[in-house]
C-alpha cells in the first residue's frame, strides 16, 4: 500500500512538471516565436527584407497586438466570453505559425539556420541582460498597489467575461465613475490579452502578472532600445553597450524617488500605459526616422509596408493606451507633412 502511494505521488509530481513545461511552451510560442513568425510573414508578403530577427520580432509583436485589438473589440461588442476569445486567439496564433512554417519550407534555401560567431555572442549577451532585468523586476521591485491590472484580469478570468464586471468592486451595477473606468479599459483591452494568457495556462492571475509577465514584456523593451542603439551607432559596439547601460540606469532611478512622474518600467512593466510610452511610441519614432540612420523620404510613406507599419503601431498603441491611436496618428501625420514640406522646398528627405 505504501509503495502504491509513493508511485501515485511520483506520477502526480511528474504530471505537474509536465503540465508546467507545457504551459511554458504555450507562452513561449505566443510571446517569443509567434511574433517572429508574424514579422517573417509580413516581410515575405511585402518583399521587405529585414536584416535582423530583432526587427522581425518587434514588427511581429506590433502586428499581433493590432490583430488582438481588433478581435477583442469585436468580442467585447458582441459580449463574447473570455473562453471564446481565447479559442479564437489560439486559432489565430496557430495559423500564423503554420503559414510561417510553410513559407520557410518554400524559402529554405535562403534561410540561414545558425548565426555567425559574433551574432551568437550578441544573442547570448542579450538573453543574459533580459533575464537579469526581468528577474530584477520580479525579485527586487515590490508590486505597486496603484495598478489595477491584476484585479481586471482576475475579474475576467473568474467570471469568464470581458469588461462586464467592475474590477474594483466585482459588480455589474456600478457608479458612473466605475462605469467610465470600465469603458476606458474596454477601449484599450491589454488586460484582456493577459486574461487570455491566464486562461490558456491556468495560472493564478496575480502570480502571472507579477512573476511571469516580466519575462515576456522585457524582451520587447530591450529589443526596442537595442534597435535604437543600432540606428544611432551602427557598428560602434562600445557606444551601443554604453547607450543601453545609460537607458536602463535611467529607468532604475525612479525606484529611489518618493514619487515617479510616470509608470516605471520595473514597477509597472506590464501596464498598458508603460508599454505604450516606453515601448510602442519609441518604436514608432524609429520607424519614421528609418532603422539604418537613413531618414525616410516622402515617397516611402506611401509604400505598402509603411502603411502596414502605421496600422500595426497605431492599433497596438490603442490596445495599450486609450489615446494611443490618436498619439501615433498625430506623430505619423506630423512627420509626413514635414517630409512633404521638405520635398516641396528642396526635394530632400526629412
Amino acid at each position: 500500500m505504501d509503495m502504491s502511494c509513493i508511485a501515485v505521488s511520483v506520477i502526480e509530481r511528474g504530471q505537474k512538471k509536465l503540465l508546467l513545461i507545457l504551459k511554458f511552451l504555450a507562452m513561449a510560442l505566443m510571446w517569443y516565436i509567434a511574433p517572429v513568425a508574424a514579422g517573417y510573414i509580413a516581410e515575405q508578403l511585402l518583399k521587405e527584407k529585414r536584416k535582423r530577427n530583432l526587427h522581425r520580432y518587434l514588427m511581429g509583436n506590433m502586428i499581433l497586438f493590432a490583430l488582438f485589438f481588433l478581435i477583442a473589440q469585436i468580442a467585447i461588442f458582441y459580449k463574447l466570453t473570455l473562453s471564446v476569445l481565447t479559442r479564437i486567439w489560439m486559432i489565430v496564433v496557430a495559423l500564423v505559425l503554420l503559414i510561417a512554417i510553410v513559407m520557410m519550407i518554400r524559402n529554405r534555401k535562403e534561410i540561414r539556420l545558425l548565426p555567425d560567431t559574433s551574432e551568437m555572442k550578441n544573442i547570448i549577451l542579450a538573453v543574459i541582460a533580459i533575464l537579469v532585468l526581468s528577474a530584477f523586476s520580479v525579485v527586487c521591485v515590490p508590486a505597486d498597489t496603484d495598478d489595477y491590472t491584476v484585479q481586471s484580469v482576475l475579474t475576467m478570468y473568474t467570471t469568464d467575461t470581458l469588461y462586464v464586471y467592475s474590477p474594483t468592486s466585482g459588480r455589474t451595477q456600478m457608479l458612473s465613475v466605475e462605469k467610465e473606468l470600465l469603458d476606458e479599459m474596454a477601449g484599450s483591452p491589454v488586460d484582456a490579452y493577459y486574461a487570455v494568457c491566464v486562461e490558456i495556462c491556468r495560472i493564478n492571475p496575480a502570480k502571472f502578472i507579477h512573476l511571469v509577465i516580466p519575462f515576456f514584456v522585457f524582451p520587447i523593451y530591450f529589443c526596442i532600445y537595442a534597435a535604437w542603439a543600432d540606428c544611432l551607432f551602427q557598428k560602434d559596439t562600445k557606444k551601443k553597450y554604453l547607450f543601453m547601460t545609460v537607458i536602463w540606469l535611467l529607468y532604475i532611478t525612479p525606484l529611489f524617488m518618493d514619487k515617479a512622474f510616470y509608470y516605471g518600467i520595473f514597477q509597472h512593466g506590464w501596464n498598458g500605459q508603460t508599454l505604450f510610452f516606453l515601448g510602442v511610441l519609441p518604436w514608432t519614432v524609429l520607424q519614421l526616422l528609418g532603422e539604418e540612420k537613413e531618414t525616410r523620404c516622402f515617397n516611402e510613406f506611401g509604400q505598402i509596408f509603411m502603411i502596414l507599419t502605421y496600422a500595426a503601431v497605431a492599433l497596438s498603441g490603442q490596445l495599450m493606451y486609450r489615446k494611443g491611436f490618436f498619439i501615433v496618428t498625430f506623430v505619423w501625420v506630423s512627420v509626413v507633412i514635414m517630409a512633404g514640406i521638405m520635398r516641396w522646398k528642396n526635394g530632400s528627405s526629412i
